[in-house]
């Protein structure tokens, strides 16, 4: 059995391939009905959700909202272009290289918001408002409200963004849109290690493609690896 060991920020990640054809990384590898197409397409978005928010310095945690006075609430495409201009906007104004991972929600009657992750923000582009909440008014005139909370652990906020990929989600987006976005040139995990190993731990989170446990530091990691018994 193969277990590759990738660092993704400050935390690693084992998986161990009960089959040694199972390249997906636990996915289907030719998925057939349009309900293991689904499963995969969203267990793949979630697990690039989570590589690219552990491996990245984000600096706030965003909501998007649209006013209807100001943008189609209902039409996705729409504000995924318009949000696209208004980012180049942004970092002309502000002589920036905004950073973002979006993910798109939809509320049950089909309007749309994101949530999503923030890095190299121009302090002169966030204040407070009334509430004393942090605000953006220059998305806020263009949009609508917004959000943004500083990151305190950004382990937790990698697992806490994921949850918003949902099987509505997939309803909600055809199989051919994208179910996040995210700015060009993102890190992203680091292969450390690739041994074959005598068995699986018990203790892995498992299913039937392969095994997974993190480790939250280099201590955690060589504890990890000390159970195993590596072969050759």
């Amino acid at each position: 059995m193969k277990v590759t060991v990738k660092r993704y920020g400050t935390v690693y990640k084992l998986t161990y391939f009960k089959s040694s054809g199972n390249s997906q990384g636990g996915f289907l590898a030719d998925p057939q009905s349009e309900q293991e197409k689904e499963l995969c397409n969203l267990a793949r978005a979630r697990s690039s959700i989570r590589e690219l928010a552990l491996c990245n310095p984000w600096e706030y945690f965003v909501t998007l909202t649209l006013n209807p006075d100001k943008q189609d609430r209902f039409s996705l495409d729409g504000f995924v272009r318009d949000l696209g201009v208004w980012i180049g906007n942004y970092n002309k104004k502000y002589g920036v290289h905004l950073k973002y991972l979006l993910v798109p929600e939809q509320h049950k009657n089909g309007a749309w918001h994101m949530h999503g992750l923030l890095h190299d923000v121009s302090p002169q582009s966030v204040t407070r408002n009334s509430h004393g909440y942090l605000d953006m008014p220059y998305y806020a005139n263009r949009f609508g409200f917004i959000s943004l909370d500083p990151i305190r652990n950004q382990n937790k906020c990698s697992s806490y963004i994921t949850k918003y990929v949902t099987k509505d989600t997939g309803k909600g987006v055809a199989v051919s849109k994208h179910l996040f976005y995210h700015s060009r040139g993102l890190e992203k995990a680091e292969e450390m290690a690739v041994w074959d190993v005598a068995s699986l731990p018990i203790e892995a989170w498992q299913n039937d493609y392969v095994g997974i446990e993190w480790a939250d530091n280099d201590e955690a990691l060589s504890a990890l690896v000390e159970r195993l018994e590596i072969l050759g």
